[in-house]
């Protein structure tokens, strides 16, 4: 019986530590999703603050120019910013799709995992 309990005494050890890693892991995670959350809503409250900003800049310089100008420049004067607005548009719209890609969430949490994997001669 005394070779048993040094074996037993060693599975509980590595089962604690499995379940320490397991915790670890897991506070990784829950800190990882809080991240990405605080990072979602950090980004769309910025988005709308600047939608709303670019409409009553943009508004406000098309209703300056309509009242500014007489009506023999107006016409392209309007068309002028429609294009120039038009351009901005598209110019923000790949700037965003840039800026969205980026590392996938989790990556540093699966990086850990496969580097645990590894650690117990488990391949990647």
């Amino acid at each position: 019986m005394s070779e048993q309990e040094p074996f037993v005494a060693r599975g509980r050890s590595l089962l604690g530590e499995l379940l320490r890693m397991a915790q670890t892991r897991l506070e990784m995670l829950a800190l990882e999703l809080e991240q990405e959350k605080l990072r979602v809503a950090r980004a769309l409250r910025l988005a709308a603050v600047t939608a709303v900003c670019a409409w009553l800049a943009g508004f406000t310089l098309v209703l300056w120019v309509a009242l500014a100008l007489r009506p023999s420049v107006r016409f392209i004067a309007l068309g002028a910013l429609f294009a120039l607005f038009a351009l901005g548009g598209l110019a923000s719209w790949i700037a965003l799709r840039r800026a969205l890609t980026r590392d996938s969430p989790f990556s540093r949490l699966i990086g850990q995992l496969r580097l645990d994997r590894a650690s117990l001669g488990h391949g990647p």
